[in-house]
């Protein structure tokens, strides 16, 4: 079975444990640590492939909801509805532009031990991936949840979105 359906085959036992009327409706994304679903009750869920990227993102999650985080800056981020450990499951709400989103390559209290060689080749790539004028922005952004403990490194338009994709 392919790894996209493995992840759908425990999306939809994730909705039938509940005896929600959840309803996948179509893939928003999928990548290295999961996929991620529309669902007819305008939440989404993510399944992870591994628990490491799960507890990353539920960690940060439970930080956000804790300090009552809706949004960062004007970019919202969505809200953890529900969870679920041994599916390795996130429901969440869907948000729209602006927003960011994806903490599963995340790091709770403590930065990564990278050089600073590897932090600026990164952060060199990173900047390349968007708009003049949109990196300090970003890096405000990654301030804000530092700040907070969260050190956010998945820096991509596609997670720290500014407008319509």
């Amino acid at each position: 079975m392919e790894d996209s359906e493995r992840l759908l085959v425990r999306a939809l036992q994730f909705a039938q444990q509940r005896e929600l009327e959840l309803k996948i409706e179509k893939k928003l994304g999928f990548g290295n640590d999961g996929a991620v679903w529309s669902t007819n009750m305008n939440a989404a869920i993510k399944v992870f492939e591994r628990p490491t990227n799960y507890n990353r993102e539920l960690g940060c999650y439970k930080r956000l909801t804790d300090n009552n985080i809706r949004s960062i800056q004007g970019f919202s981020v969505p809200i953890m509805l529900d969870t679920d450990q041994k599916l390795l499951a996130i429901l969440m709400t869907i948000v729209t532009p602006p927003y960011l989103l994806d903490f599963g390559k995340s790091y709770l209290d403590q930065p990564p031990d990278f050089s600073p060689e590897v932090l600026a080749d990164w952060e060199a790539e990173r900047r390349e991936l968007f708009e003049p004028g949109q990196w300090s922005q970003v890096q405000s952004l990654r301030g804000r949840l530092q700040a907070m403990g969260i050190f956010y490194f998945d820096v991509k338009p596609a997670n720290v979105c500014f407008g319509e994709e």
